[in-house]
C-alpha cells in the first residue's frame, strides 16, 4: 500500500506541475479538463498495472562474508524473546477508516442540503429545467437539470439568460460525472492534499467552460459575477455560480490561446510515458535488489540473517551406504522484513493457514503441464524462503531451479532451456497471485512469518512425459 501511495502521489504531482506550468493559462479548457481527468485517473490505477516480467526471485543465500558476520551477529541479538511492540497497522487502518467516515459524513451532509432545498421550494418547470425558489440568500447554483435560485424575481430578463445559459452548459457538458468522480476521490484519499488540488483545478476548467457563452458580452457577464461573488456559496455537489477565483474566470472571459501554444498540449504524452515506465506496479521501485544482507523486492526490503552457522551433521554415502560426517553450512534465511521481524514457524502460537504441504502442493498442482514435459527422471523443486506477512499473503521465495534426486546433476544439463523459463516465470506469478489466507499469530498478533515451506522434500517421477508426485 506505502508503494501504491508513492507512485500514485508521484503520479499526480507530476501531472499537476506540467499543468500548472504550460496549461493552466491557455483557453483550450475541452483538452485541459481530458488532461486532468485522465492524469487523475492514471494516477489512482497505474501504480496497480503490472507489465514488468522479473521471473522468478534469484536465491540470496550468497551472502559476503562480512554480511554473514553482521546477519549471525543480529540474530544473537534477536534470539530472546521479543519485546511487545505497537501494532501501526491497526491504528493506521483505524485512523483511515475514521477519516473515511467523516468525508463521507460531509459528502451525505450536502445531499441532504439539496434535498431540503428542493422539498421545501417552490419548483417551476421551465423547459429542460426544473426551477427550485429556496427564498434564501445563496447564489445560483444547479444539480443536473435543477436550478436552484432565491428568487427568481430577483433577477433581470439579462441577467437569468446568463444564469440558463452557464447552468445549461455545465449540464450539457456532464460536468456532474467528473464532481462525484472527485467526491468519491476525497473520501477514499481524504488524506491527501494533491485530490483535492485536483478537484480545485477541475471545477474551475469546469467555470471556464461554461462561462464561455458569455464571451460575446464579456464585461456585463462580469460585472454580473462580481455580484453574485457576495452571496452564499452552494453545496459542494453543486454547480455554484460563484465558485472558484472570479478574478480568474473574468480574465479568461477575453484570453484567446494563440494556435503555437497548441503544441503545449503534447506534454501529455511525456507525462505519460515516464508515469508508465516508472511508476506502475512492476516499476524500477519493484525490482528484485540486493545490497549487502538487505534484499528490496516489489517494494519490500528484506533482511538476511544466518540462523545457524557451519555443523557437523551426519550422511549416508549414496555409494557405499556407509554414514559419514560433513561440515555443511546452512542458507541465509529472511530476518525481518521492512524493518519487522520475521518469525520462525516454530515460534508463533498459531501456524499460518499456509501449512502442512499446502503451499507446495498449491505450487505443485498448476505446474503438472509443465512438469509433464521433464525428460524422464526423478527430480525435486529448490524453493524456500517462502515469507507470508501479516494479511496472510506470500510476499516473498527464493527459487533455485530443479535437480536430479538420482545424481543431484545441475538443472542446465537435465531441463532444456525454454521450459526452465517456462516454469521460473510461472511459479513467480502463481506466488503473486497466491490466494491471502489466514495469517500465523504470536499471542493473538498478527505476525510475519518464514513459512515451513520446501518443495525440495517431494519428488517428483517422470515416465513417459507422466509426472507422479510423492513424499
Amino acid at each position: 500500500m506505502l508503494q501504491y501511495l508513492l507512485n500514485a502521489t508521484a503520479i499526480w504531482l507530476i501531472s499537476l506541475l506540467s499543468y500548472d506550468i504550460f496549461l493552466r493559462r491557455e483557453s483550450y479548457h475541452s483538452y485541459n479538463r481530458f488532461y486532468l481527468l485522465a492524469t487523475f485517473v492514471l494516477g489512482a490505477l497505474l501504480p496497480m498495472l503490472q507489465w514488468h516480467d522479473y521471473g522468478a526471485i534469484p536465491a540470496t543465500s550468497g551472502l559476503d562474508p562480512v554480511a554473514r558476520v553482521i546477519a549471525a551477529k543480529q540474530t544473537i541479538m534477536d534470539a530472546g524473546t521479543p519485546a511487545a511492540e505497537i501494532d501501526w497497522s491497526v491504528w493506521l487502518t483505524v485512523t483511515y477508516c475514521l477519516g473515511a467516515v467523516v468525508a463521507l459524513t460531509i459528502c451525505c451532509i450536502d445531499i441532504i442540503k439539496l434535498g431540503r432545498y428542493s422539498r421545501a421550494g417552490n419548483k417551476v418547470i421551465q423547459g429542460n429545467w426544473a426551477i427550485i425558489e429556496t427564498g434564501k440568500e445563496h447564489t445560483p447554483f444547479s444539480f443536473r437539470n435543477t436550478l436552484f435560485v432565491c428568487s427568481r424575481a430577483q433577477y433581470s430578463g439579462e441577467e437569468w439568460q446568463m444564469i440558463l445559459s452557464h447552468e445549461s452548459r455545465h449540464s450539457t457538458l456532464f460536468h456532474i460525472a467528473d464532481v462525484v468522480l472527485l467526491q468519491l476521490a476525497k473520501i477514499i484519499f481524504w488524506f491527501h492534499p494533491l485530490v483535492y488540488m485536483y478537484n480545485k483545478r477541475l471545477l474551475l476548467v469546469h467555470e471556464y467552460q461554461a462561462d464561455s457563452v458569455a464571451a460575446p458580452q464579456p464585461q456585463v457577464y462580469a460585472r454580473f459575477l462580481v455580484e453574485q461573488a457576495m452571496l452564499r456559496s452552494a453545496p459542494s455537489l453543486s454547480h455554484s455560480f460563484n465558485r472558484s477565483p472570479i478574478k480568474n474566470r473574468i480574465v479568461m472571459l477575453t484570453r484567446n490561446s494563440s494556435a503555437l501554444a497548441k503544441s503545449k498540449m503534447l506534454v501529455f504524452v511525456p507525462v505519460a510515458l515516464v508515469c508508465l515506465l516508472c511508476f506502475s506496479k512492476d516499476s524500477f521501485s519493484q525490482k528484485f535488489e540486493k545490497k549487502g544482507n538487505v534484499v528490496t523486492y516489489r517494494g519490500n526490503k528484506f533482511e538476511y540473517a544466518i540462523p545457524y552457522g557451519p555443523d557437523t551433521v551426519t550422511m549416508t554415502d549414496p555409494v557405499t551406504g556407509k554414514e559419514v560426517q560433513k561440515i555443511v553450512s546452512f542458507d541465509a534465511v529472511p530476518m525481518k522484513m521492512n524493518g519487522e521481524k520475521i518469525y520462525r514457524s516454530d515460534s508463533v502460537t498459531v501456524l499460518p493457514a499456509w501449512k502442512d504441504g499446502a503451499f507446495e502442493e498449491y505450487i505443485l498442482n498448476q505446474l503438472t503441464n509443465e512438469l509433464n514435459q521433464l525428460p524422464d527422471g526423478e527430480y525435486s523443486i529448490n524453493m524456500n524462503n517462502v515469507v507470508i506477512d501479516k494479511k496472510g499473503k506470500a510476499v516473498f521465495y527464493e527459487y533455485r531451479g530443479f535437480y536430479d534426486v538420482r545424481g543431484f546433476t545441475d538443472e542446465n544439463k537435465i531441463v532444456p532451456e525454454k521450459l526452465r523459463n517456462t516454469v521460473s516465470k510461472k511459479i513467480d506469478e502463481l506466488v503473486r497471485k497466491a490466494p491471502v489466507k489466514k495469517p500465523a499469530s504470536l499471542h493473538g498478533k498478527s505476525v510475519t512469518v518464514l513459512a515451513d515451506a520446501y518443495l525440495a522434500r517431494y519428488k517428483i517421477t517422470v515416465q513417459n512425459h507422466k509426472a507422479t508426485i510423492h513424499k
